[in-house]
């Protein structure tokens, strides 16, 4: 103790001294450090530009890495996430190279005063290009869906097939993704038959039913480089629906006539007087007319589809004497398709509960003119639930005579026929 207090002042005089040294050496030697993934927020952007890969935050979607030199005992502080870069570019219109300085550089800790202690930045060169900024309605276009829908259910369309983004963004990129569109596409395996069963048709026959496409489904990628999932923002978007089909068994309550064609170019063999249709089990006369005589149905159309073309279909034969046909080939045909399609379709728009505009109102004429023509396509007729109707024609020497190969039922047509239970669930 004695020791350390004699000549204490001169002790005290030189550890003050010392203390002094340390802070200005401390304070005064430089040291590097690097940090990487640093942010880059841009300010003072002019309303209409943008630049190529700028978030919505202000941040570009790419960082950089500083090498920071400056005072030691700053330095050594210095942590990934405590640097900012933030860079004004409201004095510029077109593309430049930007030049970070310890001026562009703000502390996320509030204990460190960088510009004061950095005396150099460096990073690698950084480009930052500047373009008009566009905004356009980008078309989303609606692929056919995946996967297969519930049991007892068929895919009919989806509504409305037309939809827009609007996306904000590069000149040259907005204008290239308008040329590709948006794609969006649906899996049907998605939807379950519990989900179907409880929907409630708007037609009067509930046999269409329209799933209307969950929030969560409604989201779509830009491929713009700043932009990622988003949701559909077309206002329309709100009524995106898949239309689906009740399976059913429908019965046609109107017989069905038989018409033959006699081709020209064989006329003088084959023509209504040398080959006439014979009258058989399978085929009589009604008003001179000739009708298929056996009780028929269809599948994979609506109730209401049926209601509209069933006095209008006739079984076309084709007469052919040429030796190397075996059977004459037929055909199920819908008698004045167009004016059928036309009263379909101003019923179908009639009963719609959803008023649109005038574009969407010739958008849903195009929607139901298309399953119109999607159910005629379609179209067969059946003898039962799993049997398709067949029909074995031939010329003979006197007349051509037209079979049912392989009957299901007693030829008892009309009214309804008797049906098994299996067949009956399907019949409405």
């Amino acid at each position: 103790m004695r020791l350390l207090l004699n000549q204490w002042p001169r002790k005290l005089v030189s550890f003050l001294i010392a203390i002094a040294i340390w802070i200005f050496v401390n304070h005064t030697i430089t040291a590097n450090k690097i940090i990487p993934f640093v942010p880059i927020r841009v300010i003072n952007l002019p309303p209409d530009k943008i630049i190529s890969g700028l978030l919505p935050n202000g941040f570009l979607s790419k960082r950089t890495t500083l090498t920071l030199s400056g005072t030691k005992n700053i330095i050594d502080q210095l942590e990934p996430g405590d640097v900012e870069v933030v860079i004004d570019v409201g004095n510029q219109n077109h593309d430049f190279v930007a030049q970070i300085t310890k001026n562009n550089l703000v502390s996320l800790n509030p204990n460190i005063n960088l510009p004061q202690h950095i005396t150099l930045v460096s990073h690698p060169e950084l480009v930052l290009k500047m373009s008009p900024r566009l905004t356009e309605k980008i078309p989303i276009i609606i692929l056919p869906p995946l996967g297969q829908p519930p049991t007892s259910y068929e895919f009919i369309d989806i509504w409305p097939y037309n939809l827009y983004q609007t996306v904000s963004g590069p000149q040259d990129q907005v204008r290239a993704l308008k040329k590709e569109g948006i794609k969006l596409q649906f899996n049907l395996s998605d939807i379950s038959k519990e989900q179907l069963d409880a929907l409630q048709s708007e037609g009067q026959y509930r046999d269409e039913v329209s799933f209307y496409v969950p929030d969560q489904w409604k989201k779509i990628t830009i491929p713009l480089s700043t932009r990622g999932i988003e949701m559909i923002n077309d206002p329309d978007a709100k009524a995106l629906q898949i239309n689906f089909l009740r399976q059913r068994l429908i019965f046609i309550s109107d017989e069905i006539p038989l018409h033959i064609f006699y081709p020209l170019k064989s006329s003088a063999e084959l023509n209504p007087h040398t080959r006439p249709l014979e009258m058989t089990p399978f085929v009589s006369l009604k008003n001179d007319i000739p009708i298929l005589k056996i009780p028929l149905f269809i599948q994979h159309v609506s109730q209401f589809f049926v209601e509209i073309i069933k006095e209008n279909l006739e079984i076309n034969i084709i007469a052919d004497s040429s030796p190397e046909v075996d059977k004459l080939m037929w055909n199920t045909v819908i008698v004045d398709q167009p004016y059928l399609s036309d009263k379909y379709i101003s019923s179908m728009l009639s009963h719609s509960k959803h008023l649109y505009d005038a574009n969407r109102y010739l958008e849903k004429q195009k929607l139901y003119q298309q399953r119109f023509l999607k159910y005629a396509n379609q179209l067969k007729l059946y003898l039962s639930l799993q049997q398709q109707l067949e029909l074995d024609i031939y010329v003979t020497q006197k007349n051509i005579s037209a079979y049912v190969p392989h009957p299901t039922m007693h030829f008892i047509p009309y009214p309804m026929p008797v049906l098994t239970p299996q067949e009956a669930l399907y019949v409405k």
